[in-house]
């Protein structure tokens, strides 16, 4: 007896070759159906968890806005109570842990760098969502890849990782073939004795590219050389011009700075340029100072101040010369009696002094070639008055000024433009306004002045100053006229009201008031308080003058 299993084979030789082909086909239309329903419900339910996803992540990123419930996360077919129930206690759970969480951000002082952290995973936790629906999607699953590409076109902006793989494998094997090429011609070299056997840096070039490369590093080389040789040369320099300035000797110890004042004014250097009517720097002690000038450097904001005090001011020097005009005091005490009488009335902080007469300031204007100053119709009478009696003190020439407006003044011009006291139109006090121009116009031109030029008029000039400054001090004062922007200037005391007694003298109206209003505008001090000397020399001053 045949066994049953070859009833089938018995049917299927009795059939005819077009009923057994038709059947063969039969089937495999309805395995092909059947394939196609199942990657039909397999591509369903990635979407469907993709849509979770994506309405997951916007919770995430916007917890508190206003969902309708048709927006809301619902339950999809064939999945359980149980799993909706655990479900909404995750959620519940993730919103208890988010709020406690943004509780301790609020008063966490490092809140900035958790935010960027949390951003940073969130964001890598979204891309590792993409890439493992991408994996999905392309694995061996043509019907799901068309499908994913017209619908679906965010699972599609990653690269296929088979094209990642060829690019990396056609990137070895161009670094292959290229060391493979190196070592060739490394055996050439080594064969023809031409080169040094060594291993070759980047392409191997054989157009002079690489000379060319190493000759531009000697050119750069060289250059920095000369920048340090130029920059010890100028330094030198300097030095040398530096010791043919005159020393001062003046004990800082007894210049009157209050240790308060010089505490705040730390951030400011304080110079007084004194200019006195001596012939000869040889003998200044007598000599009366017709411009007081103190130069403010900010070292905190790269700035330069100007402060011109007025020579008649009216002002407390010491017990023996008790009160007089300021332009009075070198005459009498000498230099660092100016200096105190400074600090003590104005709560400044001079230590460093510079001594010219008006001959350097002559000399180095017509070493410069001349400065340019807009001279006004009322200046030109009392300018040619005394421009003949400048050049008989100081020699030069002595042209005079035939029209106003902007001309260059040569040193004899300049000198005097700076020194006459009366103006047809405002008075006395343009005399400082003056002195802070030439001066200003002088400083400018000489930062445009060839160095050769400036060391010929260094020689001519510095032997005519004297300073309490060391050579590095007045170096490093050059270097700050140089890198630094004049920025203001002003004319102390602010308001003056004049008073006669055997002379007429400008009365600081009053002291106290002025020095408020000098710290608090020019030296970053708001609500400043004088010292008890200056509020006692404000109060003496007006019981003398009666000005209060």
């Amino acid at each position: 007896m045949r066994s049953d299993k070859y009833k089938n084979r018995e049917i299927r030789t009795s059939l005819s070759d077009d009923s057994w082909e038709e059947t063969q086909l039969l089937f495999q239309n309805r395995d092909r159906e059947k394939d196609a329903l199942r990657r039909r419900e397999e591509y369903e339910q990635r979407r469907q968890r993709d849509e979770v996803y994506q309405e997951y992540l916007a919770m995430r990123q916007n917890p508190d806005a206003n969902r309708s419930p048709e927006h809301d996360v619902r339950s999809r077919a064939g999945r359980s109570a149980a799993y909706d129930a655990r479900s909404r206690e995750a959620d519940l759970r993730a919103q208890e842990n988010r709020r406690k969480r943004e509780a301790a951000q609020m008063n966490d002082p490092n809140r900035n760098r958790h935010e960027a952290r949390h951003n940073s995973d969130f964001e890598r936790d979204r891309q590792a969502a993409r890439a493992r629906m991408e994996r999905e999607a392309y694995a061996n699953d043509e019907y799901a890849k068309e499908r994913i590409k017209k619908k679906e076109p965010i699972l599609n902006q990653q690269p296929d990782r088979y094209e990642k793989k060829e690019q990396r494998q056609s990137k070895e094997k161009k670094s292959r073939e290229y060391e493979e090429y190196q070592r060739i011609r490394r055996e050439e070299a080594r064969a023809q004795g031409k080169h040094k056997a060594k291993k070759l840096k980047g392409r191997d070039r054989d157009d002079g590219r690489s000379r060319k490369k190493g000759g531009f590093k000697k050119v750069i080389a060289l250059i920095l050389l000369l920048i340090a040789v130029i920059a010890v040369g100028g330094f030198l320099l300097m030095n040398s011009m530096m010791t043919k300035v005159g020393d001062l000797e003046l004990d800082k110890s007894d210049l009157g700075i209050d240790p308060v004042v010089a505490e705040q004014m730390s951030g400011y250097r304080n110079i007084a340029l004194l200019g006195v009517d001596a012939r000869d720097m040889s003998d200044y002690d007598n000599c009366r100072t017709d411009a007081i000038i103190i130069m403010s450097i900010d070292n905190e904001n790269k700035e330069i101040r100007q402060l011109s005090v007025y020579r008649d001011t009216y002002l407390y020097i010491d017990e023996q010369y008790g009160y007089n005009k300021i332009t009075n005091v070198h005459s009498n005490a000498g230099t660092a009696a100016t200096i105190r009488t400074l600090n003590k009335n104005m709560d400044m902080n001079i230590e460093e002094v510079a001594l010219i007469n008006w001959k350097v300031v002559a000399d180095t204007v017509d070493g410069l070639g001349g400065i340019e100053v807009d001279v006004l119709e009322s200046e030109i009478s009392e300018m040619n008055k005394y421009i003949p009696d400048t050049a008989a003190n100081i020699g030069g020439p002595a042209d005079l000024i035939t029209a106003p407006g902007v001309q260059t003044l040569n040193g004899n011009q300049a000198v005097t433009y700076a020194r006459i006291r009366k103006d047809s139109a405002q008075g006395d006090y343009r005399r400082n306004e003056r002195m802070k121009i030439v001066l200003s116009a002088t400083i400018d031109k000489a930062k445009h002045t060839n160095p050769i030029k400036l060391n010929k008029i260094a020689n001519t000039v510095l032997p005519q100053i004297k300073t309490n400054m060391t050579n590095t001090d007045m170096m490093s004062v050059m270097m700050s006229l140089v890198t630094k922007d004049m920025t203001g200037s002003a004319g102390w005391p602010f308001t003056v009201t004049g008073w006669s007694s055997n002379a007429w003298y400008g009365v600081p109206d009053t002291l106290e008031t002025n020095v408020v209003q000098l710290h608090e505008q020019y030296f970053g001090q708001p609500g400043y308080t004088p010292t008890d000397t200056v509020d006692e020399i404000s109060r003496n001053i007006s019981y003398k003058t009666g000005i209060y």
